[in-house]
């Protein structure tokens, strides 16, 4: 799963990527600091698997993550290519699920593309390229094949995807190989100053990117109370990545195999065949039964060993869906 973190300049993206992934990617006080997406991994927080780990006391633990992108900002002509807008706007195709990351804060020292902040105009800026470029596309499409009779059906619901994009507004319905900007997943996080004193009129994840790292060496506890105190989120950068997996119907299964304790993420609804590929491709191939334990049972007996001993795991096949918390064990043909 991917998510991208875009907005305009100088709203702290990079600043929020490198906090979430720990990576280095350049951050400076001018637009345009990010020119190739930068490509980072967040581990996933689980208290589950702590515990695990502490039972099981493995060599080898391995967290689930997901992959964060950082995208040059937008700016207003991005679908016509200003900026290298067509490059920055492909980006966004590939992912997932949208960080929209509005700046609400005032800093003379970091120039913004308006002459003020706004947060509400800056929102719809953006908004307005993705539903431009979307526009473009399925204009592009319309006229290919506008003269072909057997693509009648496709032809009206172009006009249809047409008139609501061109009324800034997401399409109800979709052609499934557009790959349009416009109705991806959506969670708007406004980047406010450590004081929480900036009155931005937006909702969203209200978050404070200087002040996350100002705190990165508290306490859980400190960082939440100092987050409260500036009327923050509490969750903070942990909860952002919460909402994420909330937002792309993410759940978690484990595996406990020779060394390692490994956590993996998959899509709620997922079928036992596909996390055994997950795992390995030769065991979807070889596939022939999943044991299957629950989180809590696994908790209640102390461990796997013990589960199976006191018949507490399940023999599941290819069409179980798993479910959050699931341990599993799959049996297989090599």
């Amino acid at each position: 799963m991917k998510v991208g973190i875009i907005g305009l300049p100088n709203v702290g993206k990079s600043s929020l990527f490198n906090l979430l992934t720990e990576a280095n990617a350049h951050v400076a006080k001018f637009p345009f600091t990010t020119i190739d997406r930068n490509l980072g991994f967040v581990s996933i927080p689980d208290k589950r698997l702590l515990k695990i780990v502490e039972i099981t006391k493995p060599p080898k633990v391995k967290f689930a993550s997901i992959e964060f992108i950082d995208i040059a900002g937008l700016i207003k002509g991005a679908a016509r290519g200003d900026g290298l807008g067509n490059k920055f706007l492909s980006h966004i195709r590939d992912v997932d699920l949208i960080i929209h990351l509005l700046r609400c804060f005032t800093d003379p020292d970091i120039p913004h593309t308006d002459s003020d902040v706004v947060p509400k105009r800056d929102y719809e800026i953006v908004r307005t390229e993705l539903f431009l470029a979307d526009l473009a596309i399925v204009e592009r499409r319309i006229q290919k094949i506008k003269k072909k009779i057997e693509c009648k059906e496709e032809f009206v619901k172009l006009e249809k995807i047409r008139d609501s994009l061109s009324q800034a507004k997401i399409p109800e319905h979709t052609v499934l190989d557009l790959s349009l900007l416009s109705t991806k997943k959506e969670i708007v996080v406004l980047n406010i100053d450590e004081d929480g004193n900036f009155v931005n009129g937006v909702e969203g994840y209200k978050l404070s990117a200087k002040l996350e790292e100002d705190v990165r060496e508290f306490t859980d506890e400190e960082r939440e109370d100092l987050r409260k105190d500036a009327g923050l989120d509490s969750g903070g950068l942990p909860g952002l990545v919460e909402l994420c997996l909330a937002e792309l119907s993410i759940i978690i299964f484990y595996t406990i195999k020779g060394e390692e304790v490994r956590a993996w993420p998959i899509k709620k609804g997922t079928k036992m065949l596909d996390a055994a590929g997950m795992i390995h491709s030769d065991m979807k191939d070889g596939f022939i039964k999943a044991e299957v334990l629950s989180y809590d049972d696994f908790i209640s007996t102390q461990g796997f060993t013990q589960a199976q001993q006191s018949g507490k795991t399940k023999i599941e096949g290819k069409d179980c869906i798993v479910k959050d918390g699931d341990i599993v064990l799959i049996k297989f043909r090599s």
